[in-house]
């Protein structure tokens, strides 16, 4: 008798052989058919395919679609190599099997589902503790390789196997790699692992069963086989939402008793829960290092900025002290070193603002005086607003005493009042400060008469190097601020209308008491608003 295997076309992925046996196949949509068909236009038990001499023979069982043999409709029907038979919407195709007659089983990827699926709703199955078992080690071990190991464990203890593998491909070289070993085998004694039948499985997306793996092709011939005693063997493909990530396999040992199809049944239950997990896990991986890498790249490229634009006003304020110099003119020299007097402030900033926002959680608050860290700022920027025509007006309230680090708080306001001058110096204008206090918070409250912030600013204001000075600014100052704030357990509220100034307002905590909302009601409405607030985990992050 010639030996044929059905040939099913698949849309995606490589196409599936089912080899024909003695007893012949049984095709239909259930899961107990040899080959389980998922359609609705498959009967749960629609034909049957037979050896008869050297061809073969196909039997419509009654299903409610029929068959049709090389594209003709058939009750029954002979079928020789090269011969097509539809079932439903499914195409098999009759081909020469170029394997030795063997002793397996086969689940492709349909059926897998399908026994899934009927395992999870057969709640009094004795394979469905399994199951159960492995999603808990799911959402418990979240180390992909101790997690591999545990679900291996767990094969172990609810399978007769000996020895077993899992693997997960590569991401880099897409290659298995081997990721979780276990065997019951004598310490020191080689572990065979057939990577021909590795790649028969994860290639054709089909589990796999033998029962007399000596002889079955799929293994090495020089992986000595023979050799290590392997009788019976199982293996499973990792499927992910779109490809296949990795195996399980197991074996035997040496001995002769050879697993049933319902070992294999569980073995691809629990690699289909155990693929997505693998896969989630990568794409994870694969996320945080994209993430990184553009962080990096942001990072790089906004400090490169703001260290060119603030060497192009060193060398500028230089070539004109050196032309003064030169021509002993007191005048330029004056010129030039305001220019380089002003690059000096900017570095000082920048370095700062670095130090801020790569710096730890803040570890100590003590009771600060907050009128006096805003007279000590108008002390430092008080230069600067004369020169431009910027006047400071401060309303100070009674004495606060804010529990804060003061360094950090005078950091933050250092950063909105220098903004709040930079946006009145090209007409000049007022940068007023109001400061409040009451049980449960302190206020403190930065307007400014400048040029406002446009409606496509708003949204980025918190975001490092996102500047909206142009060339004179950093785009770390806001960022540093919020993330000093958001780690008081405080929040920043704006305001603002293009061409007519903006409001920062800082609400911080007096003690464990929450924030009290701002009153919405008191608010221009014409004015765009946002609130800033920046968990002490993420800086750097707005809303």
């Amino acid at each position: 008798m010639a030996d044929y295997e059905l040939v099913l076309a698949v849309k995606e992925g490589p196409s599936r052989r089912y080899k024909i046996k003695a007893g012949g196949l049984h095709i239909g949509r259930h899961v107990g058919n040899d080959i389980v068909l998922s359609s609705p236009l498959v009967s749960r038990r629609h034909a049957r395919v037979l050896p008869e001499g050297d061809a073969l023979r196909v039997s419509d069982l009654d299903s409610s679609n029929g068959i049709e043999v090389n594209g003709s409709p058939a009750k029954e029907a002979v079928l020789h190599e090269g011969d097509t038979l539809r079932v439903g919407d499914h195409l098999l195709r009759v081909v020469r099997s170029t394997e030795s007659s063997l002793g397996q089983s086969v689940i492709g990827p349909e059926a897998a589902h399908e026994i899934h699926q009927a395992m999870v709703s057969d709640t009094q199955g004795a394979r469905l503790p399994v199951l159960y078992r492995a999603a808990q080690l799911l959402g418990t071990v979240f180390d992909v390789d101790e997690l591999l190991q545990q679900i291996l464990k767990l094969i172990f203890e609810a399978l007769p196997v000996r020895r077993g593998f899992i693997l997960t491909v590569d991401p880099s070289g897409g290659e298995p790699v081997i990721r979780a070993v276990m065997s019951k085998e004598e310490e020191g004694k080689d572990t065979p692992l057939s990577h021909t039948l590795i790649e028969h499985v994860m290639g054709r997306r089909e589990a796999i069963l033998t029962v007399n793996a000596q002889d079955d092709s799929r293994f090495d011939s020089a992986e000595s086989i023979v050799g290590h005693g392997i009788r019976s063997a199982m293996c499973a493909p990792l499927p992910g939402r779109d490809a296949v990530v990795g195996a399980i396999y197991v074996d035997s040992g040496e001995h002769s008793t050879p697993f049933p199809r319902g070992d294999l049944e569980l073995l691809t239950s629990i690699a289909r829960v155990v693929g997505v997990a693998v896969e989630n896990a990568q794409l994870y991986r694969e996320n945080v290092q994209r993430e990184r890498l553009a962080a990096i790249g942001e990072a790089t490229a906004g400090l490169g900025h703001c260290i060119k634009n603030i060497l192009t006003g060193i060398r500028g304020g230089a070539e004109l002290v050196t032309r003064a110099i030169e021509q002993e003119d007191m005048a330029v020299v004056r010129r030039g070193w305001a220019i380089l007097s002003l690059s000096f402030e900017r570095i000082d900033l920048l370095v700062q603002n670095l130090l801020t926002f790569s710096r730890p959680r803040l570890r100590e608050r003590v009771p600060t005086d907050i009128n006096s860290l805003v007279r000590e700022v108008f002390g430092v920027v008080r230069a600067r607003a004369e020169r431009f025509n910027v006047s400071l007006v401060f309303h100070p309230a009674g004495e606060i005493r804010c529990p804060a680090d003061g360094r950090e708080i005078y950091r933050a306001l250092l950063n909105l009042i220098t903004n709040a001058v930079e946006a009145c110096e090209r007409e000049g204008g007022v940068v007023t400060v109001i400061c409040g206090a009451d049980e449960r918070q302190c206020v403190i409250r930065i307007e400014d008469t400048g040029v406002g912030i446009a409606a496509d600013v708003m949204p980025r204001l918190a975001e490092a190097f996102a500047s909206t000075k142009g060339s004179s600014g950093t785009g770390l100052g806001l960022a540093c601020t919020a993330k000093i704030v958001g780690e008081h357990g405080g929040r920043i509220d704006v305001e603002s209308e293009e061409g007519h100034g903006a409001v920062f307002t800082l609400y911080l905590p007096m003690g464990d008491a929450p924030l009290v909302p701002p009153d919405d009601a008191v608010r221009p409405s014409d004015r765009l608003r946002r609130t800033i607030m920046i968990q002490p985990d993420s800086p750097g992050n707005g809303d």
